[in-house]
């Protein structure tokens, strides 16, 4: 979670940036980015917790420009070589990579991505090998709790679930405390929960189906499918491993987990004949990834595996415990040009990782 008071986020930061400082001051690279998607056009955010993650395309546009003018985008094959130490990278050298292939990767994010010339690093799980679409099963799981009427009540025994009388500011509570529970079981367990969870609620059988009809929805919510994916690499991108079906790995057992980083990665490979060289742990916190996790990784064949907290230039890089930078959609340009540059990690560590308000939560 980001920490931002609202005088750095509206006036430090901003001063700094205006000033150059950021990026002078900026640590040795290089820096990796991680995005969770754009907006498909006509799009109305349902809730800032379930829709945070992905951002405007005007957004991107202005970050793009921003690291396009002031830093080095670089290729996911540099960032291979450098990896394998058969290269060196530019000062101030960024990453490009996005998590969960949703739809509107390709339908939104791509054509911005061509239009400033750059390439990505696309995770996807192991659906996007399928012929069809499907949701991510934890956001399934939110857009259920969002369509069901208070109060709500739940049991799976099986699962340890027993809740009664949910209000509405309590469901996202509720809905975290699921995604843990159910990360213990795999995909096909999982997915039986949810048709239990739809019938506790009383949703209509037919709920799901304007999710994957109506189009700005389904490019929201559905993943790509294998066609999908081909097309991401027919426009120069490139593809890394997300896990089978995305659970939270501490959570699993250790074979489960297993299952999830291993066999993700054949699965991939097998549909797409490219060698997945990277994973991305799913949600990718230090509360959802054990050194466990990162064994397993290395232990599976990746050349590296990426979190999700603690980027920008001069972080320390652990082949399989790499920073990352998470965009959201209410992070400002200044504050996604403290991020990059490493002011904030640095300015956190200095102040001994003290809460800061946050902001936009």
């Amino acid at each position: 979670m980001r920490f931002v008071t609202p005088a750095l986020k509206h006036i430090v930061f901003p001063a700094l940036a205006r000033s150059g400082y950021l990026r002078y001051a900026a640590g040795a690279g290089p820096a990796v980015v991680t995005y969770h998607g754009v907006f498909p056009s006509g799009y109305k955010v349902r809730n800032a917790a379930l829709d945070g993650n992905l951002v405007h395309g005007d957004s991107l546009r202005r970050q793009l420009r921003l690291l396009k003018q002031h830093y080095q985008v670089i290729s996911p094959d540099d960032f291979l070589c450098w990896l394998r130490r058969d290269g060196l990278l530019p000062p101030r050298s960024i990453l490009l990579t996005c998590d969960d292939a949703l739809r509107n990767t390709l339908t939104e994010m791509v054509p911005i991505l061509v239009e400033f010339g750059v390439s990505c690093l696309f995770f996807a799980t192991g659906a996007s090998a399928d012929e069809t679409s499907s949701m991510l099963w934890y956001e399934e799981l939110y857009l259920m709790l969002l369509e069901a009427n208070a109060p709500i009540a739940l049991a799976i025994p099986e699962a340890g679930v027993s809740i009664g009388s949910i209000t509405p500011h309590e469901k996202h509570r509720c809905w975290w405390s699921l995604v843990e529970r159910f990360s213990q079981f795999d995909k096909e367990a999982r997915l039986g929960f949810l048709d239990r969870i739809a019938g506790q609620l009383r949703l209509p059988e037919n709920w799901r189906e304007r999710f994957i009809q109506e189009p700005t929805l389904a490019a929201r919510f559905l993943t790509l499918n294998r066609a999908g994916l081909r097309q991401l690499a027919a426009a120069g991108m490139s593809l890394g491993a997300h896990s089978l079906s995305h659970p939270i790995l501490s959570r699993a057992a250790e074979e489960l987990a297993w299952r999830e980083i291993s066999e993700s990665r054949a699965v991939l490979e097998k549909a797409f004949g490219q060698t997945m060289w990277a994973f991305a742990y799913p949600f990718g916190n230090a509360a959802t990834v054990t050194q466990r996790d990162l064994r397993l990784a290395e232990r599976a064949g990746y050349c590296c595996a990426l979190t999700n907290t603690g980027g920008g230039l001069g972080a320390k890089i652990d082949r399989f415990a790499i920073p990352r930078v998470h965009v959201t959609a209410d992070m400002n340009l200044p504050e996604f040009e403290a991020y990059i540059a490493g002011f904030y990690r640095t300015l956190r560590s200095r102040l001994g990782g003290a809460r800061m308000e946050v902001v936009g939560a």
